[in-house]
């Protein structure tokens, strides 16, 4: 601040859709992107549909679109567009899609209309927990930050 203008505006409780709430008392800061789920589950009508509480169907392979001039214009920009949605919510605050969206984000160029219903259906997932928030917590016996991984 001395060598800028800028104004102190105190802690943080909203940044790139994301909103902040600490306990003091607990040591918790948590994240999560609820608004922006609503508003995208909103958008692409999926907000009264039945729950799900997989982000896709166990053992579901998406195969590539063998047919170059299946996918119009349009089919393919919805597409992209509900990847784009979702890619924004996973780096966000949801690791959870992550892996899915990721799968599924591997054919925007020419999807199917299967690949369609899918992330329609991660969507779904989205809609039926999108409260589920990162929180990070100050009391624990690791120094930072502790993560797991499945090598697959």
């Amino acid at each position: 601040m001395k060598h800028w203008e800028s104004w102190n505006l105190g802690q943080a409780t909203e940044y790139l859709g994301m909103r902040i709430t600490r306990d003091h008392k607990k040591r918790v800061i948590t994240l999560d992107q609820t608004c922006y789920a609503e508003k995208v589950v909103k958008r692409f009508g999926q907000e009264n549909c039945k729950p799900v509480t997989v982000p896709l169907p166990t053992r579901y392979n998406p195969r590539p679109n063998s047919n170059q001039d299946e996918s119009n214009a349009t089919h393919r920009s919805r597409y992209q567009l509900v990847i784009g949605s979702l890619l924004y919510i996973m780096l966000g605050s949801r690791p959870d899609i992550a892996f899915m969206v990721i799968k599924m984000s591997q054919f925007s160029s020419n999807p199917t209309e299967e690949c369609l219903q899918k992330v329609l259906y991660i969507m779904r997932y989205l809609s039926s927990f999108q409260d589920l928030c990162i929180l990070y917590s100050g009391y624990g016996d690791q120094n930072g930050l502790c993560t797991y991984s499945d090598t697959d």
